[in-house]
């Protein structure tokens, strides 16, 4: 499998379009195609980038060993980040306390 479909791989546990994907990496749908596909090259910075910003592992990126996410990202903090800012702010309000709240609970049973 070429770092490519691994691109694609992980661009779809995301439940991302090429269009989403690319913007937040800073590049265009054409060119994510052309990488997705294996006819452009996927560069370091490029690399470099898609990590950071979906806390993908390098290692997994690079040469398919590993697990696909970082153990502190999984893609659930990216996604979490997307639902709370399509809600309106009294929804973030509301959830920000739900989650304290069962924080606490949590603490109480650990």
């Amino acid at each position: 499998m070429t770092a490519g479909e691994r691109v694609r791989i992980l661009r779809k546990s995301l439940e991302l379009t090429q269009t989403e994907f690319g913007r937040k990496i800073g590049i265009v749908q054409g060119h994510l195609t052309g990488i997705e596909n294996g006819d452009k090259k996927i560069t370091e910075s490029t690399i470099n980038v898609i990590c950071a910003v979906y806390g993908a592992s390098k290692e997994w990126l690079r040469t398919g060993g590993g697990e696909m996410y970082t153990k502190d990202h999984g893609g659930k903090l990216y996604r979490a980040i997307n639902f709370f800012n399509e809600l309106t702010p009294q929804y973030q309000d509301y959830i920000l306390k739900q989650a304290k709240e069962l924080s606490e609970i949590q603490k109480k049973q650990d």
